[in-house]
């Protein structure tokens, strides 16, 4: 399964001006595939084998931050899943915007955080406007 077809174009559209890193809960085996089919590179990838935890577990961020070498104050965790990535990033208190391509009721205790239905929504809200 590849990527959204409209994925790879707002990553290259973040990439300009962003980093791009990915936390999974996959093992590197597994993601080394998916990011391929995205088509667009990556700075860092980031699995649950390597940080030895899943999230929403504190530690893959941890892990995550003393590999890249950034704070969590200059980065914003963008991502679809409510309770492994909203909840997750929540509690170390990332700024986050949240993916909700399926109309859900998004969690209250784990705002604030953006929602976008599309990924263009993503970089339009992390890119000062073209003219």
């Amino acid at each position: 399964m590849g990527p959204h077809p409209e994925v790879p174009a707002a990553l290259r559209r973040l990439r300009e001006r962003y980093r791009l890193i990915i936390f999974t809960n996959s093992d590197d085996d597994l993601i080394t595939r998916t990011v391929a089919r995205m088509g667009v590179p990556f700075d860092y990838v980031i699995t649950a084998e390597r940080a030895r935890a899943y999230k929403p577990s504190r530690q893959l961020f941890e892990y995550a931050y003393h590999r890249i070498g950034v704070t969590p104050d200059e980065t914003v965790h963008v991502a679809m899943g409510m309770y492994w990535d909203m909840k997750a990033r929540h509690e170390p208190g990332l700024r986050g915007i949240w993916g909700n391509r399926r109309g859900e009721t998004g969690n209250p205790d784990w705002l604030p955080y953006a929602e976008m239905s599309h990924p263009d929504r993503a970089a339009a809200l992390l890119l000062p406007p073209t003219l």
